[in-house]
């Protein structure tokens, strides 16, 4: 039981830590950071579905729409709710620029 909770509060501790550490990131960095894994360095997908041209992103979502999904996070997709105001505009920025 100990052990359990041991890992469990590490694991905890690792979670604020990386949450601290994207505090000051926004726009490439917060996407790199947060994003990429899933999505693609480059926003053509990897793990999940690509962000760029010819994708969702690029068929007429309104940024207020991307930044819902940044927020809540559709199907499988997590949501991002630590993200402040001006992180997620930033990263509705970054995800538009891929689709160029």
């Amino acid at each position: 039981m100990r052990l359990a909770l041991s890992l469990l509060l590490v694991g905890l501790l690792l979670l604020a830590g990386c949450a601290a550490a994207e505090d000051d990131l926004y726009g490439k960095d917060l996407y790199d950071r947060s994003c990429a894994a899933c999505h693609g360095i480059d926003g053509t997908g990897a793990i999940s579905d690509g962000i760029g041209t010819g994708t969702n992103t690029d068929l007429n979502l309104t940024d207020d729409q991307i930044a819902g999904v940044i927020v809540v996070g559709p199907g499988n997709m997590p949501g991002f709710p630590r993200f402040s105001p001006e992180q997620v505009e930033s990263l509705v920025d970054y995800v538009r620029s891929l689709a160029e």
